[in-house]
C-alpha cells in the first residue's frame, strides 16, 4: 500500500506542480527538445553500454567512451557518404541545368522578341537581372545565415556532451533520484520509472517497425519503376526515418537526382526528367501514407494512445519547434500521462497502483 498523502500536502504539491510546470516550460522551451534527444540516445546506447561492461570487464567509464566515439564515427561517416552524394548529384545537376539554361539562350534569349511591332531585346533585360543579382545578398542576410547555423552547431554539441554524460553516469543519476525522493515514496518512484522506462522501449520498437515498413516500401517501389539503387535508397529512406521530414527529404531529393540523369532501367520512359517527377511522387506518397496513416497507428498500438494525438502533435512540433522536438514529442507525451496519471490518484486519496 502507498503512503497517503495529507490534505495539505496534497494541496501544496498541486499548487506547486503547476506553478513549476508553466515556468519550466516557458523557461527552458528551448532546452527540451535537445535535452530529450540526448536522453533517447543515452537510453538506445545504455543497453550497448551494459553489455560490453560485463563481458569486457572493463571500467564503465572506458566502455561508455569506447561505445560513444564508434557511435559518434558511425554518424560521422554515414553523414560523410550522404554529403558526398549529396555534392556529386548537385554537381551534375548544376551542370545540367546549365546546359538547359544554354538551349534556352540560344533558343529565346539571343533572338529579339516582336509585340505589337515593338522589338525588346530579352538579354539586356536578364543580364541587368543578373547584374543586379548580388546586391540582394544583403549583410543582414548573411548574418542571419550564419547566426542560424551556429545555432544549430550549438544544439548539436550540447546533445553529444549531454548524451556522453548522461551514459557515463545513467544509473548513478538514477539512484540519486531515488534516494532524492521523501521516505515512504521509493517505491512510487521505482515504479514510476518503470513505466515510463517501459513507455519508450514501446516508442523505439514502434519507430523500428516504421522505419522497416518505409524502407520496404521504399525499396520496392524503386525495384518496380526501375531507379538504380533501389536497395541502397531503401536502406537509407529506413536509417533516416526517425529524423521526419527533414531525413526522408534528404533521400528524396537524392533519389530524384538520380532519376534524373540515369533514367529507368525497367520502364519504357523516354524522358528522364518524366522519370524524375514520377520517381518524386512516389516517394512523396510512401511519407503521405507513412505520417497520415502509418505513423499514427503504429504509435496508437505501441503507446496506447489515439492516433489523432499522435498526427497533431508530430505536425504541430514541426510547425513550432523543429524537428529535434517532434523527434520526441510523443513519448513525452505518454510519459507526462502517467506522472499526471499518478498525481490524480493521490490527490483523490487513492492508491495509483490499485487503480492502475
Amino acid at each position: 500500500m502507498s503512503k497517503p498523502w495529507s490534505r495539505s500536502t496534497r494541496y501544496l504539491v498541486l499548487i506547486l506542480a503547476l506553478i513549476i510546470s508553466a515556468l519550466l516550460l516557458y523557461q527552458s522551451r528551448a532546452l527540451l527538445g535537445p535535452m530529450a534527444v540526448s536522453a533517447l540516445l543515452a537510453f538506445i546506447l545504455n543497453p550497448v553500454v551494459s553489455f560490453a561492461h560485463e563481458r569486457m570487464k572493463l571500467r564503465r567509464s572506458v566502455v561508455v567512451l569506447l561505445v560513444y566515439l564508434a557511435s559518434l564515427a558511425g554518424f560521422v561517416l554515414i553523414g560523410f557518404v550522404v554529403v558526398q552524394v549529396i555534392s556529386e548529384q548537385t554537381a551534375s545537376l548544376v551542370i545540367e541545368f546549365q546546359a538547359i539554361l544554354d538551349q534556352i539562350q540560344t533558343a529565346y534569349l539571343d533572338r529579339p522578341w516582336v509585340i505589337f511591332n515593338y522589338q525588346i531585346q530579352p538579354a539586356l533585360l536578364f543580364s541587368e537581372s543578373a547584374a543586379a543579382a548580388p546586391d540582394l545578398l544583403q549583410a543582414d542576410v548573411i548574418f542571419q545565415i550564419f547566426q542560424a547555423t551556429t545555432t544549430n552547431l550549438g544544439w548539436i554539441l550540447v546533445v553529444i556532451v549531454t548524451t556522453y554524460y548522461l551514459l557515463l553516469d545513467w544509473s548513478n543519476l538514477r539512484e540519486w533520484f531515488f534516494r532524492w525522493l521523501p521516505e515512504g515514496y521509493e517505491g512510487d518512484g521505482r515504479r514510476l520509472y518503470a513505466e515510463i522506462q517501459l513507455v519508450w522501449r514501446r516508442y523505439l520498437q514502434g519507430q523500428l517497425r516504421l522505419s522497416v515498413i518505409v524502407g520496404f516500401l521504399t525499396a520496392v517501389g524503386a525495384l518496380i519503376i526501375g531507379l538504380p539503387g533501389a536497395v541502397v535508397f531503401g536502406i537509407l529512406a529506413a536509417v533516416f526515418d526517425v529524423l521526419l521530414s527533414v531525413g526522408p527529404a534528404i533521400v528524396i531529393a537524392i533519389a530524384t537526382a538520380v532519376a534524373l540523369f540515369t533514367g529507368s532501367t525497367t520502364l519504357p520512359i523516354t524522358s528522364n526528367l518524366l522519370f524524375a517527377i514520377l520517381v518524386l511522387s512516389l516517394l512523396s506518397l510512401i511519407q503521405m501514407v507513412e505520417n497520415i496513416w502509418l505513423r499514427p497507428r503504429v504509435m496508437s498500438n505501441s503507446l496506447n494512445i489515439h492516433p489523432a494525438i499522435v498526427f497533431i502533435a508530430i505536425i504541430a512540433s514541426l510547425a513550432l519547434a523543429g524537428v529535434l522536438t517532434a523527434l520526441v514529442i510523443v513519448p513525452v507525451i505518454v510519459s507526462v500521462g502517467i506522472i499526471t496519471k499518478y498525481i490524480y490518484f493521490k490527490l483523490f486519496e487513492m492508491d495509483p497502483w490499485e487503480n492502475w
